[in-house]
């Protein structure tokens, strides 16, 4: 397995844990949400006392903003790993596309070769061309414009 192919499976499994990971933050908070809209009407009807009620909101609320952060946070790793893996994808395809063209030019000469494969040949360093730029920017963005 190549260097790259390697860091693509490595962020797929990084964005797979991370996704699973935000699920279950996702059910902490609603459960954190649900118990701050219940104590005030124990309070008001189950007879728990005024302070213990206050005492409690406070600790789950403050385990709701934790999670509530850690969420925030695991989002922000999540999308600049999803922003990396959208750029491997891109070289790899654009490596793809190198490969092709150079097994299509040693068909022959430029004089010897068919005006399909001459068409073929100018469709993919078009492509090359153009995906090579958006593989230049996606790294350069994601790395917040610093050399790698």
């Amino acid at each position: 397995m190549t260097q790259m192919s390697q860091a693509v499976a490595n962020l797929k499994l990084n964005l797979a844990e991370t996704r699973a990971r935000e699920d279950q933050l996702d059910a902490m908070i609603r459960q954190f949400e649900t118990q701050l809209a219940r104590i005030p009407r124990q309070t008001m009807y189950g007879g728990t006392p005024l302070d213990l009620a206050l005492s409690a909101m406070e600790e789950v609320e403050e385990r709701l903003l934790h999670a509530q952060t850690t969420r925030r946070h695991l989002r922000s790793i999540k999308e600049r790993a999803q922003a990396e893996l959208e750029a491997l994808e891109v070289v790899q395809r654009v490596e793809e596309a190198r490969a092709n063209l150079a097994q299509l030019r040693s068909q022959g000469s430029g004089d010897t070769l068919d005006e399909d494969t001459q068409a073929q040949i100018l469709q993919l360093e078009e492509y090359i061309a153009q995906y090579s730029k958006q593989a230049e920017r996606a790294i350069t963005a994601g790395s917040g414009g610093q050399s790698r």
